[in-house]
């Protein structure tokens, strides 16, 4: 594992405290270099431009969402004692990503995967972060069919990516006139996975 230069670490922390603060375009290269103490040369010697430091920022502020996404699933998911549990838990685990206070964070990592398209390098660093959480699902899908919980038939991988896609579902219903409850959404969530699981 390759250590980051602290004058890079810094300048990266800076510009996330900015962005979580003022948005990705809500701030210059210049408010960067005052909050940072940096010197313009510093910050071109780290990254290719200010566009290269907004986007590994913005890659690190997926993977803040990314590590407290793992923490939560696997603390939760791993401590099942049954297959009613595990059900339980998927249920807490899909009220717990509806519940109000999380749609910041739901919308910002939507629109972090939205501006990927626009840059290889941008997209690719999000992949890799993105595929941590699927990798950590996928295992924990295999180890609950090795137990029995879930459909042996099942691909563990295809099960990871959806329960990731009905979370982020959220973001749709968070931006809608006549948005559904977080107990109707559970609902029919945990009616679908009781009768695929």
């Amino acid at each position: 594992m390759t250590t980051m230069h602290p004058t890079k670490g810094l300048l990266l922390d800076t510009a996330v405290s900015l962005i979580d603060e003022f948005g990705p375009q809500g701030f210059t290269v210049e408010t960067l270099l005052e909050m940072s103490k940096i010197s313009k040369g510093s910050l071109y010697h780290h990254f290719h431009d200010f566009s290269d430091v907004i986007e590994q920022a913005q890659v690190a502020r997926f993977s803040r969402y990314v590590d407290q996404d793992i923490m939560l699933l696997v603390g939760l998911l791993k401590s099942a004692t049954s297959r009613e549990d595990l059900e339980t838990k998927f249920s807490m685990i899909v009220q717990g990503a509806g519940l109000p206070g999380r749609d910041a964070a739901r919308s910002d990592r939507a629109a972090i995967l939205g501006m990927a398209r626009h840059s290889k390098k941008f997209a690719e660093g999000l992949a890799l972060e993105q595929q941590r959480v699927t990798d950590v699902l996928t295992d924990i899908a295999r180890e609950m069919q090795e137990r029995g919980w879930i459909n042996k038939d099942l691909d563990a991988a295809v099960l990871a990516t959806f329960v990731q896609a009905y979370s982020m579902g959220f973001v749709l219903n968070d931006n809608t006139t006549n948005p559904i409850s977080i107990e109707r959404w559970s609902a029919f969530i945990s009616l679908m996975l009781s009768k695929v699981l």
